[in-house]
């Protein structure tokens, strides 16, 4: 339910972002079609109206649960240091590791999409925001916090809710090439594995905030040397 609310949600800001631009709905495979799929600006405007709406709407699920406490059924509570500080070292030798294996792959460090999308703005503080703060609020709120929380609860386990939390997270980022979609896989495992072992997806929303702030430091980086 909540994804179908997010590919909604999504649609109509991108008809209301079409309309305001003075533009018609632009038809399957014209240029001005492609032209949005890497428009920042639209982008931004999707992830804060997903954010928005979509975050509302699970908590409104999980309060209307009988029985259920907010901050324990989503993992709203503060990490401790310790926590905090392993997890960021394990955060920051994955993507150590995730650049090495791209480099020595010949595989570009900063997707297609997101250099084409940060391009594509003169004023990118938007999109900064939208990926440091709305997409991590969103995601952590239901792939870390309502789905794993859901899940764990059935046979599958809290393994086997953080492998499908996860493969379901990925899906998700089909602007991405199927090695960009194993990253973000391997980077969920992680994700989900802090959740359960802290308890707190505030503890994932910092370390998802830090890897957004991370890749898109290495998209600046890569234009300016394409500039430089």
């Amino acid at each position: 339910m909540i994804l179908l609310g997010l590919v909604i949600t999504q649609a109509i800001t991108a008809l209301v972002y079409i309309v305001l631009a003075g533009g018609a709905a632009p038809r399957a495979g014209s240029p001005a079609l492609e032209s949005l799929k890497y428009d920042g600006r639209l982008l931004s405007w999707c992830t804060f109206a997903t954010a928005i709406i979509c975050g509302l709407a699970i908590i409104i699920v999980v309060k209307l649960k009988r029985g259920s406490k907010l901050s324990d059924y989503l993992g709203l509570i503060l990490p401790n240091r310790r926590q905090l500080f392993f997890w960021l070292v394990v955060l920051i030798t994955f993507i150590g590791l995730s650049d090495g294996i791209s480099i020595l792959l010949g595989k570009p460090t900063t997707p297609e999409f997101m250099v084409k999308a940060y391009s594509s703005l003169a004023s990118p503080w938007i999109l900064w925001v939208a990926l440091l703060v709305a997409a991590p609020l969103f995601e952590e709120l239901f792939f870390r916090g309502f789905l794993i929380k859901g899940l764990s609860a059935s046979a599958l386990r809290w393994y086997g809710a953080v492998i499908i939390s996860s493969v379901m997270w990925a899906a998700i980022h089909i602007q991405y090439d199927l090695y960009g979609m194993g990253t973000v896989l391997v980077l969920g495992f992680i994700l989900g594995t802090a959740r359960i072992k802290s308890g707190s997806i505030i503890l994932t929303m910092l370390l998802h905030s830090f890897t957004n702030l991370v890749a898109t430091a290495e998209v600046v980086i890569h234009l300016r040397n394409l500039t430089g």
